[in-house]
């Protein structure tokens, strides 16, 4: 061998060890879900106890990693929550407070001055993949793919049949990526599992997040005959169990892809309610519908595995929020900064990997409109407009629609905020009202008004 093939002999071979070695690091880098269900009640999944719903693919992700049983999302309907979610900060800083109105607009949607966990994570190397229920804004500018999404398989708007639409519209067409395409399925929550099982099988060459926003159960309440017949008669309401054995089902449908694809054990897999259930949905023991502050509101099944790095079988009982979830992801990624401004949110993996006394979130807070509420260690303050937030299990409503009601429960001792301490604990009250006001002093208005669609 001449010095001059020698020579390029070791470049190649220095090359590839080189290259060799970044694959095997981006190889160990997890695949991260975030799969999210929509407006279910508290009390729909066997994961929190129902005997009248069965979740059983759901309930895995808690068997094989994490239950958390004071799991909390930042918003108390569908956009504010996503937007929360995405960006790892109260949504309430930028603005985005209540849901889009279901019109196309240019100005109206996540704000482009926020940074996504999709940027983020493409940054770093991933395939950054959306499916499902956007709800983050209509025009171009606020599309998934410009929102540091590589691929989306979705629908825009916040709601939409589960069936094939006929003369789809710009906002609730079926896309892939930006372009609308056939609308041959025959049951989205089916045609969401689906397609994110095909992205799984097909992405080898890197590490992938996937954002997948199931519409289940949000209404319209369709459900198919064949889930009609498959869930039992008796307590529950069967068209939502329908929907939710569907929803379930799909589930699965990731998951296996995951065991086929030998990706199961290194993905990091998070599984949550956007919001608290809608009225006629069952939140119990909970207090409060979707769009309220009480705990029915906001408080949501919320579940993690990675089988990898968190052991199997554990219930956590502290805190946590949607908001968490971003940061986590990053330092599952490995990667140390957000070019974005400061989250909220905190990285959990500390907490599910060894066990420790102290709380991730001392704090949380929920603003919508004239509702809010302020946790603070087990103290909860809570103020509501009790005509529009639909309590319920027996207290009192107020003679004046208009008037504000107001209470301060100890959580998780009374999670059905029966038993009002503001009476007795009249300085407790003052220094969370305190706090929230600090809290919220700088936040704009939404350029949007209230809308619960």
């Amino acid at each position: 061998m001449t010095r001059t093939t020698w020579l390029i002999f070791a470049f190649f071979l220095t090359f590839f060890a080189i290259d060799g070695s970044a694959a095997v690091q981006a190889a160990e880098r997890p695949n991260i879900v975030v799969i999210i269900s929509d407006d279910s009640g508290y009390n729909e999944f066997s994961l929190n106890g129902s005997e009248h719903f069965a979740t059983p693919r759901i309930d895995s992700i808690a068997r094989d990693g994490v239950r958390f049983t004071e799991g909390y999302t930042s918003g108390t309907v569908c956009s504010p929550t996503r937007a929360g979610l995405l960006t790892g900060r109260y949504q309430n800083r930028f603005g985005h407070e209540f849901n889009i109105p279901p019109v196309y607009s240019e100005t109206n949607g996540l704000p482009l001055t926020e940074t996504t966990i999709a940027d983020v994570m493409q940054e770093a190397g991933y395939r950054t993949i959306a499916l499902g229920k956007w709800h983050l804004g209509y025009a171009p500018a606020f599309h998934p793919l410009s929102r540091g999404f590589s691929d989306y398989h979705g629908f825009l708007q916040g709601a939409r049949s589960y069936f094939p639409l006929e003369k789809p519209t710009v906002l609730n067409r079926l896309l892939r990526d930006r372009e609308p395409i056939p609308e041959t399925f025959e049951y989205m929550t089916d045609e969401l599992g689906r397609a994110a099982a095909a992205y799984i099988a097909e992405t080898n060459d890197r590490p992938f997040f996937m954002y997948l926003a199931f519409n289940a159960t949000h209404g319209p309440n369709d459900a198919t005959e064949a889930d009609l017949a498959a869930v039992a008669d008796g307590p529950g309401n069967r068209t939502h169990k329908a929907m939710t054995h569907a929803l379930d089902r799909a589930v699965g449908v990731v998951l296996d892809a995951l065991d086929e694809h030998h990706k199961r054990d290194n993905t990091l897999v998070v599984f949550l309610n956007d919001n608290g259930g809608v009225r006629g949905h069952d939140n119990t023991p909970l207090t409060g519908f979707k769009g309220s502050t009480w705990e029915g509101g906001i408080r949501v099944p919320f579940a993690v595995r990675w089988p990898a790095r968190i052991p199997a079988g554990q219930v956590f009982t502290n805190p946590v929020i949607s908001l968490d979830i971003f940061p986590t992801a990053m330092a599952a990624a490995g990667v140390e900064d957000t070019p974005g401004k400061p989250l909220d949110g905190v990285d959990l993996l500390p907490w599910l990997t060894t066990p420790r006394e102290d709380r991730p979130h001392q704090t949380l807070f929920w603003k919508n409109g004239s509702r809010w509420a302020v946790r603070d260690g087990d103290l909860k303050l809570v103020v509501s407009n009790s005509s529009s937030q639909g309590r319920a299990r027996g207290r009192k409503q107020p003679q004046q629609a208009a008037e504000l009601e107001r209470g301060l429960f100890e959580i998780p001792r009374d999670p059905g905020e029966q038993h009002d301490l503001a009476t007795e604990r009249a300085s407790d009250v003052a220094r969370l009202t305190e706090m929230y006001e600090a809290w919220k002093k700088d936040f704009p208005e939404t350029p949007w008004g209230p809308n619960n669609r």
